[in-house]
């Protein structure tokens, strides 16, 4: 169960001003923390944020995304909710083009190599986790207008 922090950021950041904040602020902010104390701390603190480090499709170079995870045995997950937005972010078609990437989250730090989940159970167990821990997951189904919102395993590599 979360504990008062965590359902206190959870309520807020499903407001409209907590949502814009959300989806501004951090961003921006996070990767010189998650930088700065070796993946540690975050700006979304008490949610659990890594730094991805994915290859850019296009351009080859190296482009860093704070974002949510949860785990699950020995693997890390991620949802590409991109906030709701109709498109898919950024990160998730540069991981499907090149599916090696680096996670900096403390110990869990490390190389890692990406895929979609598709068997229908392990993805209705990794989103009903991901909605315990951020229940506004379930908002950015309704705001992403019927695109299906991606989930991705991480195994280290």
């Amino acid at each position: 169960m979360a504990g008062a922090p965590q359902r206190l950021i959870q309520r807020i950041s499903r407001t409209s001003l907590g949502y814009r904040f959300v989806s501004s602020v951090p961003p921006k902010l996070d990767p010189a923390l998650l930088r700065l104390t070796g993946g540690r701390f975050s700006f979304g603190y008490p949610l659990p944020v890594m730094l991805l480090t994915t290859t850019g499709v296009k351009s080859g170079l190296q482009r860093s995304s704070p974002l949510v995870y949860i785990t699950g045995g020995d693997a890390l997950f991620l949802i590409a909710s991109n906030f709701g937005r109709t498109g898919h972010p950024a990160w998730y078609r540069n991981l499907k083009a090149h599916p090696t990437v680096d996670v900096l989250a403390g110990k869990r730090s490390g190389r890692y190599t990406a895929t979609e989940v598709t068997d229908p159970d392990e993805r209705d167990r990794a989103w009903a986790e991901a909605v315990r821990v951020y229940p506004g997951y379930e908002d950015y189904v309704a705001r992403a207008q019927g695109r299906v919102i991606p989930v991705i395993r991480l195994t280290r590599a």
